[in-house]
């Protein structure tokens, strides 16, 4: 008898746990397309506070990335090519990296790779409000501040998927 009530019991707490393990909690919900772009205030590597509501009126691109990261490695000229290319026109590019990096590794990143755009350093958990499980990844943010769409990885290809992206918001 006692057995039975054991399993019981570890049965109902099986539930209980799996119920509540279900639960989305908000900083866990994916923004997606459509959604408002989660607003943040971050200080990029030279020590100016950003955020990402002051660029409201302007196409972004928030890309999350780690100095560790192979396809990050390999995006980042192109991501430089590609705020070269539109940052005239309205386009913006905050790259945003995990401040456990560290200052000297991401700072040798952006000398080695020679980045242009911003990038911040993640000290506030704005990677768990966009739900960040792989790097890199980018959002495009239109003109209202709404997240348009989402990329994950680096293909071959990335640039000529953004490039028509950009241009239709700007």
């Amino acid at each position: 008898m006692q057995v039975r009530k054991f399993f019981a019991i570890v049965a109902v707490m099986a539930v209980l746990f799996f119920a509540v393990s279900c639960q989305k909690k908000e900083a866990e919900v994916t923004p997606s397309s459509g959604d408002m772009a989660p607003d943040f205030q971050l200080k990029d590597i030279n020590g100016n506070t950003m955020t990402l509501s002051a660029f409201k009126g302007k196409v972004v691109m928030v890309e999350f990335w780690a100095t560790w990261c192979p396809p990050c490695k390999e995006l980042a000229p192109l991501l430089t090519g590609l705020y070269n290319k539109y940052k005239d026109r309205g386009f913006v590019m905050l790259s945003i990296v995990s401040s456990d990096e560290g200052e000297t590794a991401v700072k040798t990143f952006i000398k080695e790779y020679k980045i242009t755009y911003p990038v911040l350093l993640d000290n506030s958990g704005v990677a768990r409000k966009y739900n960040v499980s792989g790097i890199p990844v980018s959002f495009i943010i239109n003109k209202d501040g709404k997240i348009v769409n989402k990329h994950l990885g680096n293909t071959s290809d990335i640039i000529q998927v953004l490039t028509p992206e950009i241009e239709k918001l700007l």
